[in-house]
């Protein structure tokens, strides 16, 4: 996703201790994710809007995270 775009979290599809620690980290369904940048290795967003928290995840990881678009740029 570019960054800008905004998604709604629809699932984690991971093993269990992967799964706990996302949502720990605020990825639970219907959660919006909003990219900030999304080059190189790692992906960073921002969980809960404008003023979420913001959190850089590695791509594999990032693949776990089903969600479907919202907003895009």
């Amino acid at each position: 996703m570019p960054p800008g775009t905004v998604v709604k979290v629809v699932d984690v599809d991971a093993g269990f201790g992967l799964r706990t620690r996302l949502i720990n980290m605020g990825f639970v369904r219907g959660a919006k994710v909003k990219v900030i940048e999304n080059s190189g290795g790692q992906i960073l967003v921002s969980i809960g809007g404008e003023s979420g928290r913001v959190v850089a995840l590695s791509r594999g990881i990032a693949t776990k995270i089903l969600v479907e678009v919202e907003v895009e740029v």
